[in-house]
């Protein structure tokens, strides 16, 4: 949670570094192998042919995920200018509780001397905290384009994801031939899963997701 003592609340939660690493770690690729020197016959046209199946799947799952690394990029920038907007309404909230203070003060030792100066004095102090309620007004709107953009972002991650994790499912388990396709699309599975879970996941959990589901549940602002 960001330092908001002027605002008094964290409007735009979220850390965009993590979210981008999080991109990152989707954009991980792997080769599918060749068929082994030597094969011949039957057995050799058999295993070509199950490779471009392979070859098929992992790249679905490879689009899939890559299109999620694009859109945690582009809510990593999208966190990363709200928190910006946030601070600068922070910085307006704080000056505008000093000026409030000092009005305040101001409006008690007008009340000794009374007229026009004491009627001033208090003009002055409701015209601040007008001014402090338009600032906080545009901080909880701020917070409700913040989470409605996340429930976007949200729900494209649902659709992303769930084809990568599908895909990574129909590739064959065999260690010797397909280990490092299999072990890619465990990963890619596995981070799928991550995000679907914090995703569905109800708002301000208890529950503490790992890795990239972290990155995305406190941009989120699962906490």
């Amino acid at each position: 949670m960001g330092d908001y003592r002027g605002l008094g609340f964290d409007p735009v939660p979220g850390d965009p570094g993590a979210v981008a690493a999080a991109a990152e770690r989707c954009r991980h690729r792997v080769e599918v192998p060749a068929p082994p020197a030597g094969w011949t016959g039957a057995a050799a046209e058999a295993f070509t042919a199950r490779l471009a199946e392979v070859r098929d799947e992992l790249e679905t799952a490879q689009r899939t995920v890559s299109a999620a690394a694009d859109t945690l990029d582009d809510w990593a920038g999208t966190v990363l200018a709200n928190q910006r907007r946030a601070e600068e309404l922070d910085r307006r909230a704080r000056e505008l509780r000093r000026a409030i203070d000092d009005a305040d003060n101001a409006v008690v030792l007008a009340s000794f001397r009374g007229g026009p100066e004491h009627v001033a004095a208090s003009a002055r102090l409701d015209e601040l905290r007008r001014e402090l309620d338009g600032v906080l007004a545009s901080a909880r709107d701020l917070e409700a384009d913040h989470r409605s953009a996340a429930r976007r972002v949200a729900e494209r991650l649902r659709r992303l994801v769930t084809g990568g994790v599908e895909a990574a499912g129909r590739v064959p388990s065999r260690e010797d031939l397909f280990g490092g396709v299999v072990r890619a699309l465990t990963d890619y599975s596995a981070l799928g899963s991550e995000l679907a879970g914090v995703l569905v996941a109800a708002p301000r959990t208890a529950g503490a997701p790992a890795g990239g589901a972290a990155a995305f549940a406190s941009a989120l602002g699962e906490r």
